[in-house]
């Protein structure tokens, strides 16, 4: 089979180690065993991982970092991938291919190629590669005696960049020769090359525009994802920079785009996760007319009852009229029944009155009487006492 790929019949596959790291199910106890908590251990990891168990029907496959934006589509014939030949892009600062560092990790350090960050390779490249990826990895990590920034170029000084030196260093034993390309990947906040159409935007490291600027670390304890509508702060509007560096111009430029790509990942991560105000808006609405066609039909049930009971009255109404006019008596009866009736009730107040006017009359008499008792006996009691007072004075 011919190595050169075809316009219209190579299929190909992007992958990045986000979207591996939510399929990857390994023990990360184990890897930490070995690499500490190594975070990038993940990326060969997950590829490793991807290729067994996933069923893959692509011819070249594109890694990706997590903190990359794809500008543009990157295909293998433009770039010139074939079998044995992957593309990426450069990273200079990798100095341990060029001194003991190679030496000590890989039987082929004259293969060693300073890249990494965007990786173009062949499928069956990457299933005789992967495994070794995650193992130099694991290799240089655990060689902590050549931590220090003249050997590796890591200013941490702290094993970060042994996922890249594993890269470089498994392809080496495999013999990879990569072809280097400037002109897939760009870090925001350096001057781009004029008429190239970079594909990848790395923002791995702080870059400004005038008094704004971004810095991926100052955002890593904030939950940007699942905190509805979060952004990062707004980039300068394009039309306040200055116009008379064209170079500046051009990476300030490719900044802002950068900054904006961001905000816009968001919203369109948000609108699918949360609510907005015009769907709030759309669900008090849709109650409020729950609740109208509620009061409707509870308006219309209490207009059938009312004029249900209206006929029922009305019927019942109507009922006892006909039973009135059946059974109606002669109104002369009537007339008498009445009169026999006040006269009775008349006749009763004037017996109770005489009752109780002989009653009134007997306390008055009984009042006269007693009055009299109260006064003898007074006089009496007087001349007692007198008596005892002097009957006390003569003793």
């Amino acid at each position: 089979m011919d190595d050169t790929p075809s316009r219209t019949t190579v299929p190909w596959t992007v992958l990045s180690e986000l979207s591996l790291s939510e399929a990857i199910e390994m023990d990360q106890e184990a890897l930490n065993t070995i690499t500490g908590m190594y975070p990038a251990i993940n990326k060969p990891a997950a590829v490793l991982h991807w290729l067994n168990h996933v069923k893959i029907d692509a011819e070249y496959i594109v890694i990706l970092d997590a903190d990359m934006i794809l500008r543009g589509p990157i295909t293998p014939w433009e770039f010139k991938a074939s079998r044995g030949h992957p593309v990426s892009t450069p990273y200079d600062y990798l100095i341990g291919c060029d001194n003991e560092l190679a030496k000590l990790h890989t039987s082929h350090p004259e293969a060693c190629d300073k890249v990494g960050g965007v990786i173009i390779m062949h499928i069956d490249d990457l299933r005789k590669f992967a495994m070794l990826w995650l193992h130099k990895t694991e290799e240089v990590r655990a060689d902590r005696a050549h931590y220090a920034r003249n050997i590796t170029g890591d200013i941490y000084e702290s094993g970060w960049i042994s996922e890249m030196y594993g890269y470089s260093f498994g392809a080496a034993e495999l013999k990879l020769k990569h072809t280097i390309s400037s002109e897939i990947l760009i870090y925001p906040g350096y001057v781009p090359a004029l008429n190239v159409k970079y594909r990848v935007f790395h923002y791995g490291l702080r870059f400004s525009v005038g008094n704004w600027s971004f810095d991926k670390a100052e955002w890593r304890e904030v939950d940007m994802v699942n905190r509805c509508w979060a952004k990062f702060p707004d980039p300068p509007d394009p039309s306040t920079l200055d116009q008379s560096n064209p170079e500046n111009l051009r990476r300030d430029m490719l900044s802002i785009e950068c900054g904006k790509t961001l905000n816009e990942a968001l919203e369109i991560h948000h609108k699918k996760k949360c609510p907005t105000a015009d769907s709030l808006l759309t669900t008090k609405g849709d109650e409020k007319t729950e609740e109208s066609e509620t009061s409707s039909e509870i308006g219309n049930t209490d207009t059938s009852i009312v004029s249900k009971t209206n006929q029922v009255t009305s019927t019942n109404h109507s009922e006892e009229l006909a039973s009135v006019q059946k059974d109606e008596i002669p109104s002369s009866f009537r007339f008498w029944v009445v009169f026999l009736w006040a006269f009775s009730g008349f006749g009763f107040l004037v017996v109770v009155y005489v009752v109780c006017s002989g009653h009134r009359r007997g306390r008055t008499r009984m009042k006269h009487h007693n009055r009299r008792r109260r006064s003898s006996n007074s006089g009496f009691m007087d001349i007692n006492g007198r008596d005892r007072h002097g009957r006390d004075v003569d003793l």
